[in-house]
């Protein structure tokens, strides 16, 4: 598959701030806080349900996780994600997504047609947290009548969080917390080795659900404390926007390992173009001769290189005898690079099936992601830290017109639940207008 983009225009801190450890942090456009007029939510959410706390997963009573598990279960078995996994891929109608992975392996970018389609990432993704938590809601109510149960428990529900920085790992009952049903549309690109390959792109298919937490040698590294603090500490909403989705911290002291692993690589898979565009990258960068690319298709070319990269290590620990200097060389080249942690958050979540690196977790692919409770809890976490950063900063993503309208499902899709509704900007931030406020802000 040749390289592949939502759109032209505006990707210049995803495709930039990914070039491999060696090539230097390149910052984002400088503006200053964005500002923007703070509608009154009128006939929404926020009226028609009181104020919810939500947790940090791994702090959940044992009374809390029973009600998460039984309302997201019974709604996965009833179909009821179906209509969220097809939105969430559905970039064209919400254009939610700076840039987004291919279902290919090894993964390629996606670029959005315009920068907003970026700044929209945290107002669409909350709005579509407040549609699923209503959803699941009224499934709980729905599945508590025909139990004999009291439906006013759901009244209590909410999405926890994952604090994946302290955290270092899912917490238990969330590994083993794996639920079943739901369908998804085949999307473009699937390699031979996923069980969907050859089946018409658009047509429906039974999900089957895999998550390998780690599981991938080229995605195991979590966020640390330390770069999430650093995230909240840029003072306006793009560094902190691009902190999270496309900006790399660059790890100086690891460099020199990284360009020798480069060049072991180059001598074990002489002739190997993703190599060879990684390594003349960390050529340029280290001799001060790297230019930015100045056309999207060169950005992505570069991109796509480090995603195929990292792949090479991914495929060889599913041989039965891994070449540990191929998988080693991979994973030194990514020490000097901390990548930003939405991508990672679920890649490292999702990881590949054992055996078989064709088949990632579905946390990770876009069209059936949200049949995942991860998928749920990690961009409650994203939302959790632009709630911290709000309370100290007053920046609003730059959107306006259109771009600063969110309906993540359409009143049809949301008329059962009461759901589909409209957002603006203004319903959405700052926090005083929401429906529910965390159990903790984050701290390092």
């Amino acid at each position: 598959m040749g390289t592949s983009r939502l759109g032209l225009g505006g990707r210049r801190g995803v495709i930039a701030g990914a070039m491999i450890a060696v090539a230097g942090a390149t910052s984002l456009t400088g503006c200053g806080s964005a500002g923007g007029a703070t509608s009154t939510m009128t006939n929404t959410a926020a009226q028609q349900h009181a104020q919810v706390v939500r947790k940090s997963a791994s702090a959940m009573t044992p009374a809390e996780i029973d009600r998460f598990e039984r309302a997201f279960s019974y709604a996965v078995g009833k179909g009821y994600f179906d209509a969220f996994s097809d939105e969430h891929l559905n970039h064209m109608r919400n254009r939610q997504h700076g840039f987004e992975l291919t279902a290919t392996a090894p993964p390629q970018a996606l670029a959005g047609e315009t920068p907003a389609w970026g700044y929209r990432l945290l107002p669409w993704h909350r709005s579509f947290i407040l549609e699923g938590e209503q959803m699941l809601r009224a499934a709980l109510r729905e599945r508590d009548r025909t139990e004999g149960r009291d439906p006013r428990e759901a009244d209590s529900l909410f999405i926890p969080y994952w604090d994946a920085a302290h955290d270092q790992g899912l917490p238990a009952w969330v590994v083993a917390f794996q639920p079943q049903g739901g369908t998804a549309l085949v999307p473009e690109g699937l390699p031979k080795g996923n069980p969907e390959y050859g089946k018409p792109v658009g047509s429906r298919y039974d999900i089957r659900f895999g998550r390998w937490p780690g599981g991938d040698v080229a995605y195991q590294r979590l966020p640390q404390p330390a770069q999430v603090s650093a995230i909240l500490a840029h003072g306006d909403f793009l560094g902190f926007y691009g902190a999270i989705d496309a900006q790399p911290t660059i790890v100086q002291s690891a460099i020199p390992a990284a360009q020798q692993a480069l060049e072991t690589l180059e001598r074990r898979f002489p002739g190997n173009a993703d190599v060879a565009t990684v390594a003349s990258v960390a050529t340029a960068a280290t001799s001060g001769t790297a230019v930015p690319p100045t056309d999207v298709d060169t950005e992505l070319k570069v991109i796509d290189a480090i995603m195929a990269v990292g792949y090479l290590a991914t495929s060889e620990a599913a041989r039965p005898h891994p070449d540990q200097e191929v998988i080693g060389a991979v994973q030194t080249m990514g020490t000097a690079v901390i990548a930003p942690p939405h991508v990672v958050l679920h890649l490292w979540a999702g990881g590949v099936e054992p055996g078989n690196p064709e088949v990632r977790g579905t946390v990770s692919y876009f069209n059936e992601l949200a049949v995942d409770p991860v998928f749920w809890m990690l961009h409650t976490e994203l939302d959790r830290w632009w709630y911290t950063w709000e309370q100290t900063h007053t920046g609003l993503p730059p959107l306006s017109g259109e771009d600063a309208q969110f309906q993540p499902l359409t009143s049809q899709e949301g008329a059962w639940y009461g759901g589909g509704r409209a957002y603006s900007l203004g319903d959405l931030a700052p926090t005083s207008t929401l429906p529910y406020r965390y159990a903790a802000i984050f701290t390092e």
